[in-house]
């Protein structure tokens, strides 16, 4: 993973995205913390060049009584910068990460769609690329896991992150710089306690990178081998779902699974049933294997329900439908999503964002 200067990874990050993202206001989320406050004073810059409009959210859990406080600081340097600010506050959200992470996520969405953006950028930086791995590592994700966070996503939470994408521009700057940047600006920044915390594990795993990992520089490198071999299964599950997969009237419907191997069918097929179920994740990798082994084996497969879904066999084809009494809206749409993503390329993304149902009815799918 080659380092950059901030600027440089910042300005080249925007350019790679589809111009069709940047045309609606763009959202940050900014804590008041070292990486946010970087990427406001890079965004900012970026945006009076290029003549685009920003807006600022800071979420406030309510679990501190130092939040509102670091709030007013980002919204104060905000109105010295120009930019709107608004403070979204959670209070009575329960102190578990996983529950605290879907509800910053689906407040930031919220407040983005209701200005009118769908772009979300975000300042996690080369060392949560590395933590982040560690944490997979650790629960024992596969190497398609341990590739990290991408650049462009979707955003993780349904049905409140409809039509918002998620950017991350830093991903190749270490946390080092974004401070160093920091100061040579003359911006003091907020320390979070928490992020001291060892009761977290992401806390533990920055430990580890720091105490006993003199060398992060190698779980970068496995990060890139892991990204390498990821954009490779990509574009085959893009090729592969191009030809057949398709949306049919309450579900949808697979031709066959000829052409992927064990591991590449089970995922396609676990993306498929979430994007069929209307969940925000798919079934368990293990679950999804055991039912792959079915479809594939059992000469007379009668079907199986799994991760919400109910999965029949029809005319030699296979059915994917919703659980539920109503089918998820926007199946047709979802799929386009995927195929886009999965495709890594703008002009793909921009041709799926282009469609008035994918603008107004896109859900997430990672």
């Amino acid at each position: 993973m080659q380092k950059l200067a901030p600027e440089t990874a910042f300005t080249a990050a925007l350019a790679a995205l589809p111009a069709c993202l940047l045309e609606a206001p763009i959202g940050l989320a900014v804590s008041g913390g070292g990486d946010s406050l970087a990427l406001l004073v890079l965004a900012h810059r970026w945006a009076a060049s290029d003549g685009r409009a920003l807006c600022v959210f800071t979420v406030d859990h309510g679990l501190r009584p130092e939040a509102r406080a670091e709030a007013e600081a980002v919204a104060g340097l905000c109105r010295q910068l120009g930019l709107a600010h608004e403070t979204l506050c959670l209070e009575g959200a329960a102190p578990r990460q996983a529950l605290l992470r879907r509800g910053r996520h689906a407040a930031l969405a919220l407040a983005l769609r209701r200005k009118g953006g769908r772009l979300l950028l975000t300042g996690h930086t080369a060392e949560d690329q590395a933590e982040t791995f560690l944490m997979r590592a650790r629960q024992g994700s596969g190497w398609y896991g341990l590739a990290g966070m991408r650049p462009l996503s979707l955003s993780p939470v349904w049905p409140e992150g409809q039509g918002v994408f998620i950017a991350r521009p830093l991903l190749k700057v270490r946390r080092d710089d974004l401070r160093a940047f920091l100061r040579g600006e003359g911006l003091p920044w907020a320390d979070d306690p928490s992020n001291e915390n060892l009761a977290f594990e992401r806390v533990r795993m920055r430990a580890l990178l720091c105490n006993e990992m003199q060398r992060p520089e190698t779980v970068w490198r496995l990060i890139d081998q892991c990204q390498t071999l990821r954009m490779i299964e990509d574009a085959t599950l893009w090729h592969w779902m191009k030809q057949n997969v398709t949306s049919v009237e309450g579900g949808l419907e697979v031709a066959s699974f000829d052409g992927l191997g064990p591991e590449s069918a089970a995922r396609a097929l676990g993306l498929l049933i979430q994007i069929a179920a209307g969940r925000e994740a798919p079934p368990r990798r293990e679950s999804l294997g055991r039912l792959l082994d079915r479809i594939v084996s059992e000469e007379n497969f009668r079907g199986a329900t799994l991760g919400g879904c109910h999965i029949r066999a029809r005319r030699g084809r296979l059915r994917l439908v919703a659980e539920a009494d109503a089918p998820p809206p926007a199946m047709a749409a979802r799929l386009a999503a995927l195929q886009a993503i999965l495709s890594g390329n703008a002009q793909e993304i921009a041709a799926a964002a282009g469609k008035e149902s994918f603008l107004e009815e896109l859900v997430p799918i990672f």
